[in-house]
């Protein structure tokens, strides 16, 4: 039977060979292109629990470091030769999949098609791709964090944006904190809300980004999740504008 996911995925394949075989920017962004736009995966299960509190959980491995990683297949064959591959498995898309990766601090990555291509995608590179999706869902420029991404004050007059930015997220429970920055990469300069959150980065990033667009005063505007490593070293030092009250 023709497996039309291994089709659909000949190109997240090309990519990692790519990558592999010659590596540079060009295949990297090929990959971010196909993970976001054509891949799906078949994901092997597992049951965890006793008795009424049985459930489905994904597969997990670990690497001699400890480091744990979801267990990804680009086509069912593959999925099936997997020695623990014994309950079946579910198909999830990239983006599925890595909102429950980003989710769960366990998580290191992803590890594709495991004794063959042994393709691993640590969780740096897995927040860096949903930002792209991101920035592509708002028409905007990808900011990718990375080493050529500086930071600096806010730019503009900040104080009208910060105070926009500061009501919507008085309403939304999904913000736990907010900080804005200036930033500057490729040559372009904008402001740069990092944002704290404890669910998905839907539909919150979308409506932060509308309000900062309405209120930026004509700098661009951009907003990153502050679960990568360029985000946290940006904020370590940093008061937030925002915070969510806690609450007994």
């Amino acid at each position: 039977m023709n497996d039309f996911r291994e089709k659909k995925n000949a190109r997240l394949i090309m990519a990692i060979h790519g990558i592999q075989n010659e590596g540079g920017v060009n295949w990297e962004e090929k990959l971010i292109d196909a993970l976001i736009h054509h891949a799906e995966f078949y994901v092997p299960m597992r049951t965890v629990g006793e008795g009424e509190e049985k459930k489905p959980a994904f597969a997990v491995v670990q690497d001699k470091e400890k480091n744990h990683f979801y267990v990804l297949f680009t086509s069912q064959e593959k999925a099936k030769q997997w020695p623990n591959s014994t309950e079946g498995s579910a198909v999830f898309s990239f983006h599925q999949l890595a909102l429950m990766a980003l989710d769960d601090p366990r998580i290191s990555g992803f590890v594709i098609d495991m004794n063959s291509e042994n393709f691993i995608l640590w969780r740096k590179f897995i927040a860096n791709c949903i930002h792209v999706e991101q920035a592509e869902l708002m028409g905007e420029v990808p900011v990718r964090p990375g080493e050529d991404l500086e930071f600096t004050e806010p730019l503009g007059e900040a104080k009208e944006l910060q105070e926009a930015l500061t009501e919507y997220m008085r309403d939304d429970q999904n913000v736990m904190a907010a900080y804005l920055l200036g930033a500057k990469q490729n040559g372009k300069s904008f402001n740069l809300c990092i944002v704290s959150h404890k669910g998905s980065i839907q539909p919150s990033f979308a409506n932060i980004t509308t309000v900062g667009n309405d209120f930026s005063g004509g700098v661009p505007f951009a907003v990153m999740s502050n679960r990568s490593k360029t985000a946290e070293d940006a904020i370590k030092d940093k008061l937030p504008f925002y915070r969510r009250p806690f609450v007994v």
